[in-house]
């Protein structure tokens, strides 16, 4: 048992030394875009022990001990679950809780909103990580989800990759001696070192809302969590956290939430179109004349976009916007960088119409105008994940299915049978 404890607490000081590899590899699809060192999702599997709090990463085939840690998991109110689970596709470098008003480092989702992460911060200053979040290792206090070191959460981010196992486990013996091993290897807050991370942020996705009245969600739970607004089709939003049901989005205003990936229009591994631009930093006017007291010509809100010709003057730019032309302060302007949003395709109608309704957890409804139509009436057909006959297949539909047609991109029909939404080739068509 002694050479067991010991061991233990040398694989876990050797992880805090542990380089990172570079050029791994992102994955493609409906997932949030990380770039692993690891990407077979069978080469390790995940332990997390409810009863003395620890958690541990094994090599599949040697079952060798890659980490070990203490963790904090869900207290009474909110437990952690135990189960055995596949790693989802929501993933985050360093994100902000909308339902809790804090940051956490390398997030990795378990199942649906629990997520393994480490622990709390109050901004995302690497200094301003939570005392006593760090200290409650070893305790089951958290919301539900499993907070861990950053360096321990960091490893597991770039190494567990969608589909690796995670096994929550509630019946295992106390080992207080196994606790205390570990513990006596974990620095003292103020002598914690932050890991280092020499990797690239991982880029924000562009994506438009499909439908309008689609709900911005503070998380899954249809009990817990709450709609912090509707949007409505042709708003935009960039995708902090990618999965083939849910995304963590932003919007232009800044709030953050989660949306149904269904409803939104996104190519997850198509280059982000950047340019840049001039626009309003806050509200701010076209004058007609290098003078704040000669005539407005036009007013622009903050974030609007604005042509600029020369800088003829200090503190003036020579700008037009939407066809007038006038001067602009250069301190109310500036040069940003914008991204490409995608855009909605031309929803072709026939003279048969109905609503094509996405239903959210909490009743709320997404609605597009729609065709209505069937599937062919000799074969089954597949509706597809995304528009391509290598994604995967959402549902089998039987012949002369009923369906609504919301949207067209080329060869491909975006429609919605009952509660499912997908893609189906044109040679599906009935």
């Amino acid at each position: 048992m002694k050479r067991r404890i010991i061991a233990m607490a040398i694989a876990l000081l050797t992880l805090m030394s542990l380089p990172l590899t570079a050029q791994a590899h992102v994955l493609t699809g409906n997932t949030s875009k990380v770039d692993y060192d690891n990407t077979d999702p069978n080469l390790y599997w995940i332990e997390i022990d409810l009863t003395n709090q620890i958690i541990s990463v094994y090599q599949t085939t040697t079952g060798a001990v890659m980490l070990q840690s203490l963790c904090t998991t869900g207290g009474e109110e909110t437990p952690t679950g135990a189960g055995v689970y596949k790693i989802g596709d929501l993933k985050e470098r360093f994100g902000y809780f909308v339902a809790y008003g804090q940051y956490a480092q390398y997030w990795t989702q378990v199942v649906r909103g629990v997520y393994i992460h480490s622990v709390m911060y109050d901004s995302q200053k690497l200094s301003s990580m939570s005392k006593s979040a760090y200290r409650n290792l070893g305790k089951a206090v958290s919301h539900g989800c499993v907070r861990v070191l950053p360096h321990v959460a960091q490893w597991i981010y770039y190494n567990c990759p969608p589909g690796t196992t995670c096994k929550v486990t509630s019946v295992k013996p106390l080992d207080e001696a196994l606790r205390s091993a570990i513990k006596a290897g974990i620095p003292a807050y103020d002598d914690y070192a932050q890991p280092a991370d020499a990797k690239a942020a991982v880029p924000d996705v562009p994506a438009t809302v499909r439908y309008n009245k689609t709900p911005l969600r503070t998380g899954f739970s249809t009990s817990k969590d709450t709609t912090v607004q509707n949007l409505n089709a042709g708003d935009n939003v960039m995708l902090l956290q990618i999965g083939a049901e849910w995304c963590k989005v932003r919007t232009t205003a800044g709030k953050l939430g989660y949306i149904k990936t269904p409803y939104l229009l996104f190519y997850p591994d198509a280059p982000v179109e950047k340019t840049q631009a001039y626009a309003a930093t806050k509200k701010t006017y076209v004058y007609e004349e290098m003078d704040t007291g000669s005539e407005k010509l036009a007013t622009l809100a903050q974030g609007t976009a604005v042509t600029v010709y020369e800088n003829p003057k200090t503190g003036w730019y020579s700008a037009s916007f939407n066809g007038v032309s006038g001067y602009v302060r250069t301190k109310y302007v500036a040069l940003s960088e914008t991204v490409a949003y995608p855009q909605l395709p031309i929803v072709e109608t026939a003279p048969t119409v109905a609503a094509a309704t996405g239903v959210s957890e909490d009743g709320a409804a997404a609605t597009t105008s729609a065709t209505q139509t069937v599937t062919r009436m000799d074969v089954s057909v597949n509706l597809r994940a995304q528009p391509s006959s290598a994604a995967a297949v959402v549902a089998t539909l039987p012949p002369a299915t009923p369906l609504h047609v919301m949207s067209i991109e080329g060869a491909w029909y975006y429609c919605s049978v009952g509660m499912v939404t997908g893609y189906l080739h044109e040679s599906c068509l009935g």
